[in-house]
């Protein structure tokens, strides 16, 4: 699945997204690209977590649209304190636009559903180039 010109990664990515299929997939392009995946099936579980993570996460990819919290909650959550700079968001719908286009000027990269392998890869080479 990588390509030859497959970014390198290690460390710990949060996978937050409630499609169990869409979950499953991700996790293993995190997994191909070397990340170890914390999977949370809500916002609630991703932001407890985050709060949990003793060790600093590399790398957070989040569904905008999720119960319990938004993706939107989740980023903000995770910018706060520096939880982590690298921040992917993904979503089939995007009803919070000046969410993600505040975002992304911010750093984050954003990805629309659906996607192949190979855009998810770019955006996280994207992230880890503008957060070497």
């Amino acid at each position: 699945m990588p390509s030859a010109n497959s970014i390198s990664n290690s460390g710990t990515a949060l996978l937050a997204e409630d499609d169990a299929m869409v979950r499953e997939l991700v996790s293993t392009y995190l997994e191909e690209l070397g990340y170890h995946v914390l999977e949370a099936r809500n916002g609630k579980q991703a932001i407890d977590i985050i709060d949990s993570n003793h060790a600093q996460l590399d790398l957070i990819v989040t569904d905008l649209a999720m119960p319990q919290a938004s993706g939107a909650e989740v980023v903000r959550f995770a910018r706060k304190d520096g939880k982590c700079d690298r921040i992917l968001i993904i979503s089939g719908f995007v009803g919070e636009l000046k969410f993600v286009e505040d975002s992304i000027k911010d750093g984050s990269e954003f990805l629309s559903k659906p996607f192949t392998f190979k855009d998810f890869e770019q955006k996280i080479s994207n992230l880890q180039e503008q957060f070497a």
